[in-house]
């Protein structure tokens, strides 16, 4: 009898020793950014990182290295079957990932988007940028600098992305009647740099009188070279403000690029912090815990006036 007690008290020790084990491994949580081996969203999963080191859980960043709707849906799927603890989605269509948020939220498994929203479907919160206000911005830098307005042109990603489409009603709605869109603009580059310059060239063969350009992300400029090469004839009239560039995004090649006379303005998103909010919210939703309806990261606007600041 008494080995036998002795024995059932070690298998309990061996029990709690692995109930401390498992809770010690954490939680894991999925980041899915539109597309992977992207410049923002590098800055994003470094916050990620960075975020689970501290609150000791994982996070995954994974995804398509193409922004591909179904591809997309198609890692989320994967990931909700491999039992993830917390989905952040940056979604391509907002109207086409809502079944697969659905999906996950049917396994119990809370799901927020990050970046890119979409608010019809059953996501809990959004964290990232006021997309609006943020192309607000960029419209107020527009007519800043070009108060007589003009002709212009607007290069997006994807036409169905809602957070691309919120940038464009924002920097509209801060226009002035002066200004006039070129036929057929926004024109979409689908999240690719080489095709987005080719885009800015074709424009300025064909628009000699154009004023200005909106991009509602930084893909051409996210190659300094490139971007440069394709602006040179241009490049006195960007810096005495005859051609107005104003772009979202901040990194370090636009920033470069705006030092250096190839751009008017840059509105920054803040993708660090998208990573380590998402990574916050997504464990106090594992837990239970009280969170807030959306996450505003907050916006940036650089000029030539403060651009030194962000590249230290």
């Amino acid at each position: 009898m008494k080995k036998f007690l002795l024995s059932t008290a070690a298998i309990v020790a061996v029990s709690l020793s692995f109930a401390s084990a498992a809770s010690a491994a954490g939680k894991t949580f999925a980041m899915v950014p539109k597309l992977i081996g992207h410049p923002f969203y590098a800055e994003v999963e470094k916050g990620c990182e960075d975020a689970a080191k501290k609150l000791g859980v994982e996070c995954l960043f994974t995804g398509s290295p193409q922004a591909d709707e179904a591809e997309q849906a198609r890692v989320i799927r994967d990931l909700i079957t491999k039992g993830v603890d917390g989905l952040a989605i940056a979604p391509n269509n907002a109207a086409s990932i809502a079944p697969v948020i659905a999906a996950a939220k049917a396994k119990g498994i809370p799901v927020i988007t990050f970046d890119s929203d979409a608010p019809k479907s059953e996501r809990v919160l959004f964290v990232g940028t006021n997309n609006v206000q943020g192309g607000a911005e960029g419209g107020k830098a527009f007519v800043g600098a070009l108060p007589n307005g003009g002709k212009y042109a607007i290069i997006t990603g994807g036409l169905a992305a809602a957070n691309l489409n919120d940038r464009i009603a924002g920097f509209k709605s801060a226009l002035t009647p002066a200004f006039t869109e070129v036929s057929g603009s926004p024109f979409p580059c689908d999240d690719d740099s080489n095709r987005a310059i080719q885009i800015i060239q074709d424009l300025l063969v064909k628009n000699p009188d154009l004023k200005g350009i909106f991009i509602s992300g930084g893909w051409p400029m996210y190659a300094y070279e490139a971007f440069s090469r394709a602006l040179t004839s241009r490049h006195d009239d960007i810096k005495s403000g005859k051609l107005v560039i104003v772009s979202y995004d901040t990194v370090t090649s636009q920033l470069k690029l705006l030092k250096d006379g190839y751009a008017t303005a840059l509105i920054g998103q803040r993708p660090y912090a998208m990573g380590t909010e998402s990574v916050d919210i997504l464990k106090k939703l594992s837990e239970k815990a009280a969170v807030p309806d959306v996450v505003d990261t907050g916006v940036d606007l650089v000029t030539a006036q403060n651009v030194d600041k962000f590249l230290k």
